[in-house]
């Protein structure tokens, strides 16, 4: 990743994580932004994949060879870089906006920033 991450691409980022993380597929990043991907973070952490934003990217090959090239079953030999921790923020379904605290529908689980009075992803009534 070289670009921020878009909040509006959460919902169908999240739907490729939650398929890779069944079909047990781990997703790899590697992030070239100056700041860290909080989509990417989920992503990789969910599936057991690596995330690094390497520190110097003059020895990107470096990298990309040593970090990414690993097998699943030659990864758990290696001593491999770590996250630190993820972010776990969520993107509201109305606003597409990241959100530290939300609502969430107890039907869909569609996450919203503000209470309403009917989910506008599936249409239940809330009391």
């Amino acid at each position: 990743s070289a670009s921020p991450d878009v909040p509006g691409q959460y919902i169908s980022l999240m739907n490729c994580i939650f398929s890779a993380q069944k079909d047990g597929v781990p997703v790899d990043a590697c992030v070239l932004a100056l700041q860290d991907s909080t989509f990417l973070q989920q992503a990789s952490h969910l599936t057991g994949g690596i995330y690094l934003r390497p520190p110097r990217q003059t020895a990107l090959l470096q990298y990309l060879m040593t970090v990414f090239m690993a097998d699943r079953h030659s990864r758990k030999l290696l001593s491999l870089p770590r996250q630190p921790t993820v972010d776990y923020r969520a993107a509201c379904f109305c606003h597409k906006r990241t959100v530290d605290m939300g609502y969430v529908c107890s039907v869909c689980l569609s996450i919203f920033c503000s209470k309403s009075p009917i989910c506008s992803t599936c249409g239940t009534r809330f009391a």
